[in-house]
């Protein structure tokens, strides 16, 4: 059985999660518990048998009725550590996001949030996570699509992409991510060739994703000629 926690002040929204979550799980025993005041989180919080058996995923806004949650939120991810955590919300500042990354948020989705993006929750809970290839995949296509003028998303695609690397330190899909980011947004071509020279090294010269490396190769043959 499955236990999903939602924390969230609007009834709306909650039905919305409810029905994508019934439409997704159809063949999956699971069970809904819902939050939507301050006053029934702290509650729950002080409640130890609510944390009998472990959650499979949390989704929380960073507010209720106007009140910042994230304090709530840490001690929730002290009794579940392994319970993935997303906050889905339009009430985020970049303070607040790194805020909830730093107590272990897996993911910040702004509302409204598309079936896509849910079902993105529920593989990396319900349905065990993704594959590495999945989620390179996943931050290539919002690495392309990053507006150079959008600060906020570009620090939380740094965060997201260092976070790969960390995790996996042996893959050079992380490296070749990260500088091309850094290229897109900063054109600092120094962190660009550095992060490529990382990727090589770790690949041993064998990377599969042939397009970005000809677009990389192409920048820094680009700088090397205006020189």
């Amino acid at each position: 059985m499955h236990k999903i926690l939602i924390i969230d002040d609007s009834p709306e929204i909650v039905i919305l999660y409810e029905k994508m979550i019934n439409n997704y799980l159809q063949n999956v025993d699971y069970i809904n518990t819902i939050i939507y005041t301050l006053n029934d989180l702290k509650s729950f919080l002080e409640n130890e048998e609510n944390f009998n058996e472990r959650f499979s995923l949390i989704i929380s806004e960073i507010e209720l009725h106007g009140e910042i949650i994230t304090d709530y939120l840490e001690v929730l991810k002290t009794y579940q550590p392994k319970t993935p955590l997303y906050i889905v919300s339009n009430k985020m500042n970049l303070n607040a996001i790194k805020n909830v990354f730093k107590i272990g948020a897996l993911d910040w989705i702004e509302k409204p949030i598309v079936p896509e993006e849910f079902a993105i929750m529920l593989a990396e809970s319900i349905f065990k996570g993704e594959t590495f290839e999945s989620k390179y995949r996943k931050l290539k296509d919002e690495v392309i699509k990053l507006k150079e003028e959008n600060n906020l998303e570009f620090f939380i695609l740094e965060d997201k992409i260092s976070k790969l690397i960390y995790e996996n330190p042996n893959r050079y899909e992380g490296h070749f991510l990260l500088g091309y980011l850094y290229w897109k947004k900063l054109k600092n071509v120094n962190l660009l060739k550095k992060h490529y020279n990382a990727s090589l090294a770790l690949s041993e010269n064998a990377i599969k994703d042939k397009d970005l490396q000809n677009l990389i190769v192409k920048i820094l043959e680009a700088q090397n000629n205006e020189k």
